[in-house]
């Protein structure tokens, strides 16, 4: 049984075919969304899940990633989250209009917003934005919706030579942890997202191919 979901005033139906998930864009009106929700399942019913396009629109994703996040972080983490996504979503409103789905997210159009961040933030605040939204579209993996992470072979900006923190416990936890790949969503649940930071920047923790 599929459902109706409601986000920035447009509805999206979402249902369950060949043990996947599905949403789509239903518009402004409910009794649409509704009639809509029920000729899909009229189709799945009758086995013509195949005739029905996979994806999801980067409103509804985004959506979904926030209310995911506001069960496992603080409100400070969702926050930068939060403020990490819409600075995005207006790049790509400004740069790439014809964007709309998750799927058509590239690694060029990364790229393009790195260039842009560039001009306007300090290394540390931009490489810690990249990895903000690497962690976003990480999500769109664990939902079925993409394969890869397009964020995967974007590089971080080098950090200038500086003293090195202080190796404190929660500094050497931080650094074995993301040396293994561990995501900034699932790490900010054990430490300050400063503490973090603090690693990425002054240490070679994780292979540069790996943004």
């Amino acid at each position: 049984m599929g459902q109706i979901r409601k986000v920035n005033g447009v509805y999206y139906i979402e249902f369950h075919a060949r043990g996947l998930l599905y949403s789509q864009m239903a518009g402004g009106d409910l009794e649409q969304a509704q009639r809509l929700l029920f000729q899909v399942e009229e189709k799945i019913a009758h086995g013509e899940a195949l005739t029905i396009d996979r994806h999801i629109d980067l409103a509804d994703f985004f959506g979904r990633f926030i209310d995911e996040i506001q069960k496992q972080q603080s409100s400070r983490t969702v926050g930068r989250f939060a403020a990490a996504i819409e600075h995005f979503s207006g790049f790509l409103k400004s740069d790439f209009p014809q964007v709309v789905r998750l799927a058509q997210i590239s690694p060029g159009i990364l790229e393009s917003y790195k260039r842009c961040l560039a001009g306007a933030l300090r290394p540390r605040v931009l490489n810690l934005t990249l990895l903000l939204i690497r962690d976003v579209l990480e999500f769109g993996i664990t939902l079925g919706f993409i394969n890869d992470n397009p964020c995967l072979h974007l590089r971080l900006l080098p950090w200038p030579p500086s003293r090195p923190p202080k190796e404190t416990p929660r500094y050497v936890l931080a650094r074995r942890l993301l040396s293994q790949g561990v995501g900034l969503a699932r790490l900010a649940q054990l430490l300050k997202l400063t503490d973090i930071a603090r690693c990425i920047y002054f240490a070679d923790l994780i292979p540069l191919s790996r943004f």
